[in-house]
């Protein structure tokens, strides 16, 4: 376990950078099912930021580590400097394609379908990110590492991790309750699902593979004590993010302020403003945008907590990746 601790730099990054870059995919999945007003749109790409911020502080992390003292360990591991510099190239590529992306869409200048082919580039960039990382580490030269499993598993914390992102971007932005009315809930949660089931499976695998080779040298002694206890935070972690997305999908009725402006439009004046302070018109639309609200507030707070979930997913399967080396 003292290897995965003097390697926390990295093991961040290689949690925090799928994630992050996989928000895209859940933004394309919005872009792709929805058709937001320019308002929803404009408050869509000021929290895109936030996705931009945590791919940001993960690459620091990696660029510290390579100064420091630990970076020595990638050359004992193995790890090419080939793959190691498809990694940053990858990195940069997607980092600069990332905020052209956000610069132009803050600037109003970016038209509906070319945003949407936009954004489903990033996310298909962002599952070569990640692939690219963990290809990296599958041609090392420890043993437990050598395995396709090991790039399938970045794929997979790619989408379980960044559709929940994607998906609080859309909810922080209050553009949630529109993309509610589309299929946009259905097919992030399975795109999630999948991407979970593909984490834990790739997680478990290697720690069979460990267990294994282990076994084969040291027959009847435990290679890592307590290593389940890291396999069963990850599989919590990956569940409650998928608790949490269905939750926030499960809030709130598009059809109310729906129903309460067919109603106000029947009415004998021009609005409900317009309406009699004491009309039920005007209390519906008072007692609907309240609801509205507050389900937002709520399904953000779900979202928020449920990304929380997937980071320590995400983190105790790194950390027990880099334990695990044989």
């Amino acid at each position: 376990m003292d290897l995965a601790y003097l390697q926390l730099p990295l093991v961040f990054f290689t949690a925090a950078a799928p994630m992050s870059s996989g928000a895209f995919i859940g933004l394309a999945i919005a872009f792709a099912t929805t058709r937001f007003s320019a308002e929803e749109l404009g408050r869509i790409d000021r929290w895109t930021l936030l996705p931009i911020a945590i791919l940001a502080v993960s690459f620091v992390a990696a660029i510290a580590f390579s100064f420091a003292p630990q970076s020595a360990l990638l050359a004992i591991q193995g790890v090419g400097l080939g793959a190691v510099g498809f990694v940053v190239v990858m990195s940069v590529l997607f980092a600069v394609a990332a905020l052209v992306y956000w610069v132009v869409a803050m600037v109003g200048k970016l038209a509906d379908g070319v945003r949407k082919v936009y954004v489903g580039f990033l996310g298909v960039l962002a599952v070569v990110l990640s692939v690219a990382i963990g290809v990296a580490y599958s041609l090392s030269d420890v043993s437990t590492w050598a395995s396709p499993v090991v790039p399938l598993g970045f794929a997979g914390y790619c989408v379980v991790g960044g559709v929940p992102l994607g998906m609080f971007v859309v909810a922080a932005a209050r553009a949630l309750p529109r993309a509610r009315a589309t299929r946009f809930g259905s097919i992030a949660l399975i795109s999630a699902f999948v991407g979970a089931v593909v984490s834990i499976f790739a997680v478990t695998v290697l720690m069979m593979n460990a267990q294994s080779v282990a076994a084969a040298v040291l027959p009847g002694v435990d290679f890592l004590p307590g290593a389940w206890v890291y396999l069963v935070v990850s599989i919590v972690g990956f569940v409650a993010v998928l608790a949490c997305m269905r939750g926030s999908l499960g809030g709130g009725r598009s059809s109310a302020p729906l129903g309460s402006t067919a109603g106000a439009s029947a009415m004998p004046w021009n609005g409900i403003d317009d309406a009699p302070i004491d009309d039920p018109a005007r209390t519906r639309d008072a007692a609907s945008a309240g609801e509205t609200s507050a389900a937002t507030a709520s399904s953000v707070g779900l979202l928020a907590l449920g990304n929380v979930a997937v980071l320590i997913a995400l983190v105790a399967a790194r950390v027990l990746f880099y334990a695990l080396q044989i």
